[in-house]
């Protein structure tokens, strides 16, 4: 049998006992030069600009050739595929067979290919449909009972599963992404960040057992609105300097409540901030300067607060990704946290 020879829209005559038998073996998902993968600028960009209606989702996505094309042009599947054996580009196939209903073949060699290899829906059992509403619905921070509603899934377990999975994309982007706050600005002003500490789910059983909660030291940057969120085992001046070090850069303005292991903080390795403190006991703004405050951190508390009280009862192992997922959604509250959860999973699985 002869080799398949690719032309440059995709397809190509195969040739058996010399005669030419037009069987045409699509050779990508999107042909080349068109929809996302056609476009000359930064098509990560691109993806993190869209806006999504779940409407307009469901149009896309409601049959599988279509929502195999959007997952295409979209990165988050392989768009062409080489045969594993001879090298050559292997084409896009119908597998009846398969909840996908496509796969990657080279009949020649005999190779054959799952259109999720490598992708983020690998060794899922859920359609592809499936997993791509119910991230839509996770990034609108739907329940998880609507998700098993919507998107057909019987048992609870699978879609709390996926929405773990989902946290640590979060925690993965937040990881490598975040950076510390604060510093100069461009004018040559101290950025101001607001610090403050926070215990979470301390209360009594239903029995009057006490359940030990979680101590959480955050801060939040003026104006842009950039933060941060880390477990800490306690509140002592040690842990807090710490961590003011590794997420806040020299040359900030701390602004604090009058809590005492603050007091050192314009010390810290010789002065590398500056520092003002709000007694809140006297006033939750000073009344002789009204840029002294702790206002907009403990708005995040009441945020996070509000996010996280819906998880309440969740492992302790967990609760640190339930952070990233509130400090990820933060970073990107201005766009569609759908589309932007798309680029995200486009830069851990590389198809």
């Amino acid at each position: 049998m002869s080799n398949i020879t690719s032309r440059g829209g995709g397809w190509a005559p195969r040739r058996l006992n010399k005669i030419t038998v037009k069987i045409y073996c699509k050779l990508q998902i999107v042909p080349r030069g068109t929809g996302l993968h056609g476009m000359s600028v930064d098509g990560g960009q691109v993806i993190a600009q869209e806006s999504w209606t779940l409407r307009q989702l469901m149009r896309r996505i409601d049959r599988i050739d279509d929502c195999l094309v959007f997952l295409a042009e979209r990165r988050l599947l392989a768009n062409e595929v080489a045969c594993g054996i001879c090298g050559q580009p292997a084409s896009f196939v119908q597998y009846a067979e398969g909840v996908d209903g496509k796969r990657w073949s080279c009949r020649g060699c005999g190779f054959r290919q799952s259109v999720r290899r490598g992708s983020f829906f690998e060794g899922s059992h859920l359609t592809l449909f499936q997993v791509v509403l119910s991230m839509y619905l996770w990034a609108h921070d739907e329940p998880q009972e609507r998700i098993m509603h919507e998107a057909r899934v019987d048992r609870r377990a699978t879609i709390i599963d996926w929405c773990n999975f989902f946290r640590d994309e979060c925690e993965t982007w937040v990881e490598n992404n975040s950076g510390e706050i604060g510093g100069i600005d461009d004018n040559g002003d101290a950025v101001v960040v607001e610090v403050d500490e926070s215990k979470y789910f301390h209360r009594k059983y239903h029995r009057g057992q006490w359940r030990e909660g979680h101590w959480v030291f955050g801060g939040i940057e003026r104006g842009s609105g950039r933060c941060f969120l880390v477990e800490v085992a306690d509140r002592t001046a040690a842990t807090l300097e710490r961590e003011i070090v590794r997420h806040i850069l020299p040359g900030t303005h701390i602004v604090t409540d009058g809590w005492a292991p603050y007091a050192q903080i314009d010390r810290i390795r010789g002065g590398i901030y500056t520092h003002d403190v709000i007694v809140h006991q006297q006033n939750f703004v000073d009344p002789g300067d009204e840029d002294v405050h702790t206002q907009n951190v403990k708005n995040m508390w009441m945020r996070a607060k509000r996010k996280l009280r819906r998880k309440f009862g969740t492992s302790r192992e967990l609760f640190p990704s339930y952070l990233h997922e509130f400090v990820w959604r933060n970073s990107f509250r201005d766009r569609d946290l759908f589309a932007s959860f798309i680029m995200c999973v486009t830069h851990s699985y590389v198809v």
